[in-house]
Formats: C-alpha cells, sequence, structure tokens
C-alpha cells in the first residue's frame, strides 16, 4: 500500500510539472479570467465590509455577537474526535454521521449546563473562529473532521485524511503544525445551544445505526427557540432563535477579518447542495465575497456527481423544518435567476469547482514534500486494513435514512 501510495503521488507530481504551464501560464502567473473574478470577489469583500452595520436591535445583535464568538481550535476537535471510542464504544466512522454525534454525544453532554458544546470544548473561553464550515448533517462525522483537517493542512481533497483518523490520528497529529492546530473554525452542530433548537425533536423511531438503540430523549428541560418564537423583532423573527441568525452572524465575522473563510465540508455522495441552508450560505458568502473553499473525497466523486448538480432547483431544496425553506425562498425574488447564479456560482469559468481544480493541482506539486511522511502514516494503515472488513455498504444506507430523517437540524 505504501509503495502505491508513493508511485500515485509522484505520478500526481509529474503530471503538474506537465500541464502546470497551461493552467497558470509560462511565467506562473494566473491566466486573467481568474486575476479579474478575483478582483471582483475582493471588491466585494471591501464594499460588503464598510458597508456592515450592526443590528439596530440590541438584542437581536446582543444574540449574534454572542454566536459569532463560539469558535474552536483544530486542537479541540481533534482532542474530541480521539475520545469518541471511549465515550461511544460502537462508534463506527464508516457509519455514524454528525447527527449520531449531535444525539448521542453533543447534546447528553452538554445537557447539564444546557449551553453550546463549544464552550464545554473550550472551557468557557471565547473565541473568533477564522472559518466558518458549511456541511450538512448526514454526512459521515469522520468526513466532517477530514474535511477541517484537510483545510488546515491546505488540502483539497480529504481521502488519505479520513484513512489516518480511522487508523493512525497520532501520525496525523505530527503532520500538523501548531499553527494549523491553532486555526480556529466555526461548525454549528458544537457552536449553536442545541438545547434551544434540536435536542426535543427526534424523529420517532429514530436509533443508532450499529446498536439499534432509540437516542435518548434529552431531559434539559430548556425552553425550545423557533423562527417565530417571542420575543420577536420588528420583522417578526424571533430574537432568541440561534437558527435564523447565520446571515448576520457571516456579515459580523466577515465584516472584521478580511480573510475570513468559508470551509465547504462536501459529502460523498454531495447531498450538501440538495441542504437549503447549506446553499444558502454558499450563495450568501459568495455575495459578500468571503473566500470559499470545497473540500471534497476526490477529483473522481466530482466527475461522477456532475450531471445532477447541474439540475439543482433551490425550490427543491430540504432543511430539517418548513419554516426553513419557506424563508430561505422569501429572500429569493427571482428562483430562475437564483438557479442561474447557483449554477455559475458552482461552474462557472471562477466558480468554486474550477477553482478546486486549480487548488488541487497546486496542492498535488506541494505533496513532493509530503511523499516520505504521508508513506511512512499509511504503513500503520496498510498492515491493519488487512485484518478490517469492510462496511458492506453499511454508510450508504446509514446516509440515505439520516437524509430522510425530518429532525437533522437546519441543513
Amino acid at each position: 500500500f505504501n509503495l502505491f501510495l508513493a508511485v500515485e503521488c509522484i505520478s500526481n507530481v509529474l503530471v503538474v510539472i506537465i500541464v502546470s504551464s497551461g493552467v497558470f501560464g509560462q511565467n506562473g502567473a494566473r491566466p486573467k479570467q481568474e486575476r479579474e473574478a478575483d478582483s471582483l470577489r475582493k471588491a466585494r469583500k471591501r464594499s460588503s465590509s464598510e458597508s456592515y452595520k450592526p443590528s439596530e436591535n440590541v438584542a437581536w445583535q446582543a444574540a449574534v455577537e454572542d454566536l459569532a464568538f463560539r469558535g474552536f481550535t483544530l486542537e479541540h476537535l481533534l482532542a474530541f474526535y480521539q475520545r469518541l471510542p471511549e465515550v461511544m464504544p460502537h462508534f463506527e466512522p464508516g457509519v455514524h454521521t454528525t447527527n449520531d454525534i449531535v444525539k448521542q454525544i453533543i447534546i447528553p453532554e452538554s445537557a447539564e449546563k444546557q449551553c453550546a458544546f463549544s464552550s464545554i470544548m473550550t472551557g468557557g473561553k471565547s473565541i473568533r473562529p477564522q472559518r466558518m464550515v458549511t456541511h450538512n448533517w448526514s454526512n459521515l462525522f469522520r468526513d466532517l473532521v477530514a474535511s477541517i483537517v484537510a483545510d488546515a493542512l491546505q488540502q483539497s481533497t480529504f481521502s488519505v485524511i479520513a484513512d489516518l483518523l480511522d487508523y493512525d490520528l497520532p501520525a496525523l497529529r505530527q503532520m500538523l503544525c501548531p499553527t494549523a492546530l491553532s486555526t480556529t473554525y466555526w461548525v454549528c452542530a458544537f457552536c449553536v445551544n442545541q438545547h434551544c433548537s434540536t435536542c426535543k425533536r427526534s424523529r420517532s423511531g429514530a436509533k443508532d445505526p450499529m446498536t439499534g438503540k432509540p437516542y435518548s430523549t434529552c431531559p434539559c428541560g430548556s425552553p425550545e427557540y423557533l423562527n417565530s418564537t417571542p420575543p420577536l423583532r420588528e420583522d417578526g423573527k424571533s430574537i432568541l432563535c440561534q437558527m435564523n441568525k447565520f446571515d448576520d452572524l457571516m456579515a459580523f465575522l466577515a465584516a472584521g477579518d478580511d480573510d475570513f473563510t468559508q470551509v465547504v465540508a462536501v459529502d460523498r455522495s454531495f447531498k450538501l447542495f440538495t441542504r437549503a441552508w447549506c446553499v444558502a450560505e454558499l450563495a450568501e458568502a459568495n455575495k459578500m465575497g468571503m473566500r470559499q473553499q470545497l473540500k471534497l473525497v476526490s477529483q473522481q466523486s466530482l466527475d461522477q456527481q456532475q450531471d445532477q448538480l447541474r439540475d439543482l432547483d433551490v425550490e427543491k431544496m430540504q432543511a430539517a423544518r418548513l419554516e426553513d425553506v419557506q424563508e430561505i425562498l422569501s429572500k429569493i425574488p427571482d428562483v430562475v435567476a437564483f438557479n442561474a447564479h447557483l449554477q455559475s456560482l458552482l461552474f462557472g469559468h471562477a466558480g468554486l469547482f474550477a477553482m478546486w481544480a486549480k487548488f488541487d493541482i497546486v496542492e498535488q506539486a506541494a505533496q513532493v514534500g509530503r511523499i516520505a511522511a504521508l508513506v511512512k502514516a499509511q504503513e500503520k494503515f496498510a498492515s491493519e486494513s488487512e485484518q478490517i472488513v469492510p462496511n458492506s455498504g453499511a454508510s450508504d444506507a446509514n446516509i440515505k435514512a439520516c437524509d430522510e430523517d425530518p429532525d437533522v437540524f437546519a441543513v
């Protein structure tokens, strides 16, 4: 396995050497269209930052800023992931989704304090995030973590990282410098107080995919604050609801940080692009001129999914709650124009997938110095994987079941 990995990495680098002049030009410069697109993005970013104004409703703005400082570091996230087998002995990386982790660890362990789990992770410390992660809760939790690590390592794909999370987390940690480990993130599953939103909502018959045991009911007794729960702002939006402030949250964080970035953790089935909140966040980040980074499992996965992505329709997007879909659609005056913009955002010459492909080439060139480290880290994986039986499709079945679960929050 390690020899195969080395050959694959070296082959990729050779391909880069051959084609890089065609991608960046003979002198290494980016193509004119790409430079123009980046200039336009920066112009949007300057405009949105300069025009940013906090809400005139003091209570609303306080709630936004409270949400904004619930970030955590990659070090915090890896510490959480490392203890999963201890607190959830039946944890299976290729089966359990983010929704499963929220139901079985995040909610129960934060029930006593009735707070966002990020507060527990950081010991109550307020942390401003450098990245906001857009993801769907039906994604494998392992892949969500792998996508975040990929961002810290400046990788466009997370397949090898997912393998290391499964079989050699210490080796993966050794690849992360202090700067990478201290990178700060905002992820709704950790940073939203689930006791004000989802802990009381569970689909009848919802159960763990490995043990078959139903999810436990949260005993916290905390009140639930939804889109229209009083007290209300002048436009009828709930001030205490934490799920209706993502646009304001992004605007606040982006206005104070020129490099604030959206990391898009794309699941293996690309279901993220059918979730209403995820698509809304993509469009909003683009409008603000934020940096946007896609993290995919592989180039092959993109090749396999492109056709279905070209048929996306915002009116067919899904969310856990009908009121979320209605709220998102109410902000879109022209659905046809929005769908066209979404296609441009994804597939345009400077769209997310085009930029991802170019970033992937740069990344492969950078892998020259990492080949030896990757090979060494994979040695343990190679020996252990020979003794491990694959999940025989259990992962896909669980992801499908989670996609159909109406209690999956927001995304």
